[in-house]
């Protein structure tokens, strides 16, 4: 109905600029009238050609260099538009439809130099090209994305406007382009200054789950690709003729529980709440590279438990989760974490990642600390909005026996974190 209203009315304008010139060169006679009349009247055609002219079956294709990056770096897109009949067209407008999502900006860890005006990061992104293709069967143009901020981003359509030489008839046509781009969150080396497993006959504490204790040996095996060199058992290499090589104790693992606070506060900060994703991240990274038995869970706007898989496609399935997780939820994260928590503790070892610390939090905190064999807690907040009331937490979370990392500007901005476990 709309576009039959728009068609009438294009009609309508021709009919009425044609119907003045006329009646003027009629009426009034003499060269100079008819010139005018003649002379306007080839305009009067194309705009006639223009009004009848189909723009909606061209082919759009939007192509990017990557769907698939990391939250700051920069995306290449190249808009393909082909047209099906060569029609004369003296301009074309051509402008993406940029989505919410993409209106801030993600500089790494530079974000978080100045974390008390985090409107600084909001960027108005406008897409809009001018082209003039004339006869030319194919349009092409390039643009980029800089700074891609952390999340799923979909481009979801492209207006493509044209008209005539005077702009009396103007014309538009939207086309439906989806592609998606997920960010993941900025990654960095996470160094742990302390050890959270031991071996099974209490000697010093140990973060290498998964390697080999060679002080103990409790057996051989046959050799398989990979082994050391020093492994090699040669007494019982000699005896059956083959390679064997041997076998030590594993250390004890102690199970790991990450838990990242996705609970939505109307004073906090965005930039402790994208801090807070970005070292998850990186811990989990870190942890994951030692082969370490943990689990990770978010608590926000419902419960989200990830136990743990040493598989590529699970970590994937993380990465997926918290690019695109945002701050949600009613519930007190406190709440939430004692009703999930509220099972039997015992061995575990809690590391708890929050942009919040009052004294709900606190008092959690203080009972799970008699639960679980041991409960980190890192607090992501920018320095300059540290109140009273959190150093005096803090001072008394550590005096029962809890370990709490402080992080902000500080820690934000370097090229490694540095925490105690």
């Amino acid at each position: 109905m709309k576009q039959s209203v728009r068609f009438t009315a294009r009609l309508v304008v021709i009919f009425l600029i044609f119907a003045v010139l006329f009646s003027y060169a009629m009426f009034q006679g003499g060269f100079v009238s008819w010139f005018l009349f003649y002379s306007f009247l080839p305009f009067l055609l194309y705009m006639v050609g223009l009004t009848f002219y189909r723009m909606d079956n061209w082919k759009v294709e939007r192509r990017l260099s990557k769907k698939v990056t990391t939250a700051g770096e920069t995306i290449h897109v190249d808009v393909h538009i082909t047209r099906s009949f060569l029609f004369p067209m003296y301009y074309c407008v051509i402008e993406e439809y940029i989505p919410e999502s993409l209106m801030k900006r993600d500089t790494h860890f530079e974000k978080y130099r100045n974390m008390g005006k985090p409107d600084d990061l909001n960027k108005r992104r406008q897409v809009k090209k001018a082209v003039f293709p004339w006869f030319k069967r194919t349009i092409r143009y390039q643009y980029v994305i800089e700074e891609i901020p952390r999340g799923e981003h979909q481009l979801r359509a492209l207006r493509v406007k044209t008209g005539d030489f005077f702009g009396f008839i103007t014309k538009e046509v939207i086309y439906q382009l989806n592609n998606k781009i997920i960010a993941f969150p900025y990654k960095r080396p996470v160094r742990l200054t302390e050890r959270a497993y031991s071996f099974e006959q209490g000697a010093s504490p140990s973060f290498k789950l998964n390697e080999k204790n060679t002080n103990v040996v409790s057996g051989v095996r046959e050799y398989v690709p990979g082994d050391r060199f020093s492994w090699i058992d040669w007494k019982t290499t000699a005896k059956s003729n083959q390679m064997m090589t041997k076998e030590f104790e594993q250390e004890k693992s102690v199970d790991m529980l990450i838990i990242l606070n996705a609970v939505y506060e109307e004073d906090m900060n965005p930039l402790s709440f994208e801090g807070s994703v970005e070292f998850s991240a990186s811990l989990l990274e870190e942890i994951y590279n030692r082969s370490s038995q943990l689990a990770f869970m978010t608590l926000g706007d419902g419960k989200r438990y990830f136990p743990f898989q040493q598989d590529h496609a699970y970590k994937d399935m993380i990465q997926q989760h918290l690019a695109q997780i945002r701050p949600r939820g009613q519930t007190p994260f406190a709440k939430q974490l004692e009703r999930e928590l509220s099972q039997n503790l015992t061995g575990m070892l809690l590391l708890i990642v929050s942009h919040q610390l009052d004294m709900h939090l606190f008092t959690s905190l203080i009972r799970l600390a008699q639960k679980s064999k041991r409960v980190v807690l890192f607090y992501v907040k920018p320095r300059s909005q540290m109140e009273f009331q959190d150093h005096k937490l803090v001072k008394q979370l550590v005096s029962n026996g809890i370990v709490v990392n402080m992080i902000s500007e500080d820690e934000l901005t370097q090229q490694e974190f540095e925490v105690n476990t």
